[in-house]
């Protein structure tokens, strides 16, 4: 399961808590990018207009002070540690089970394993510009074309050659991910449905993709199939929401009167 990253994050509690280790991060391929990009971020955040670059709202100026120390700041699992609409849906001190594995795209970390990783709470997000860098995302693309091609053949050797792929536009353009012949990736759609007519969901498009993880984590079995997808989602929404499979959508319908 592909999800996003979140702007919100909860910073980790200081007190016996594990500093940023990036050579233990997984999918260790990315530790050179990785060092490269904090970096230059703890570079950014020296500048005269560092909160502009990194997007830092005005209402939190000490997150400029705190990127420019990441190597200190402390760290927690990646639940514990996004926040907001999606994650809200979820349980911070959930782990995946051993068969399901959870990535969080990350304009910082490139991908962040939630079962396995400890991160800090920073602010970067793929439209940020970094020193020396340029945009974040744009940055990462071709560094993360040859993960997404490991990561397909991975599941594809797997009992589960399925992908749900939760995260927004700006992320699936930092690191594509499509389906083949012997992987299906599923995108999560959130649509509204009235009077018969459908139109996509955006500004709640979150609170939708973090029911359909919740309800994959939370599941008893692992889908090894789009159709089981549909299955274990649909159980698990009940009547409260539709459930379908267009081509390589899997669309949630919220029926309003």
């Amino acid at each position: 399961m592909l999800l996003p990253p979140s702007e919100t994050k909860t910073r980790p509690s200081q007190f016996g808590a594990r500093a940023l280790d990036v050579e233990s991060l997984g999918l260790p391929q990315l530790a050179g990018a990785r060092r490269t990009i904090l970096r230059a971020a703890q570079r950014t955040a020296t500048v005269k207009d560092a909160a502009a670059k990194l997007g830092v709202p005005a209402s939190a100026p000490e997150l400029v002070a705190r990127m420019a120390q990441l190597d200190d700041e402390p760290t927690a699992p990646p639940l514990a540690v996004y926040s907001g609409v999606l994650y809200d849906q979820l349980e911070a001190s959930h782990s995946p089970a051993p068969d399901r594995r959870v990535l969080v795209q990350s304009a910082l970390f490139g991908l962040v394993d939630a079962g396995s990783d400890r991160i800090p709470a920073y602010r970067l997000s793929a439209g940020s510009t970094l020193s020396r860098l340029g945009r974040a995302g744009s940055w990462w693309t071709p560094r993360l074309r040859p993960i997404s091609a490991q990561l397909r053949t991975e599941q594809a050797d797997g009992d589960s050659p399925v992908v749900i792929d939760c995260r927004s536009g700006s992320y699936r353009s930092m690191m594509a991910m499509a389906s083949s012949e012997s992987v299906r990736v599923l995108e999560v759609s959130p649509v509204q449905e009235r009077g018969g007519v459908r139109k996509v969901i955006s500004h709640d498009a979150k609170r939708y993709r973090g029911l359909v993880a919740r309800a994959l984590l939370d599941a008893e079995r692992t889908p090894t199939s789009a159709d089981e997808v549909v299955d274990v989602v649909r159980a698990a929404f009940g009547e409260g929401l539709l459930v379908e499979l267009d081509a390589d959508r899997l669309v949630i319908v919220d029926r309003v009167a």
